[in-house]
């Protein structure tokens, strides 16, 4: 039987196969197990999504010719929410190995599985 994939598949594969085709130390998968638990708790999550809602009401108050207070206020604002979201996605990241991703929708689907 003949092979049907065309060449851009069969590239794609094999990119695939080198990025994301591994597999780790027995202790990297310990240690992924160990954030996942963290990550995957609920109080975190609902931490997680309290950032979210904040972010995006600190998102909608920014406007054109802000009081120099209010813009100190959505600037502290943004201090506190940018390593909330870069530790919650880089922790996504650890539990979730881009293996096991969808590599037809892509990084995004990874990212967001934490949350169902």
């Amino acid at each position: 039987m003949e092979d049907d994939r065309t060449w851009k598949e069969k590239v794609m594969d094999s990119v695939y196969e080198l990025l994301f085709d591994w597999e780790c130390s027995p202790g990297w998968y310990r240690f992924a197990r160990r954030v996942e638990l963290f990550i995957m708790d609920a109080f975190v999550d609902l931490f997680i999504t309290v950032c979210i809602i904040s972010n995006t009401a600190f998102m909608a108050c920014d406007h054109a010719h802000i009081e120099p207070h209010f813009a100190n206020v959505l600037n502290i604002g943004s201090v506190v929410r940018q390593p909330t979201a870069f530790s919650s996605s880089s922790s996504s990241l650890i539990t979730r190995s881009a293996k096991y991703c969808d590599k037809c929708i892509g990084l995004s689907v990874c990212l967001s599985a934490r949350m169902s």
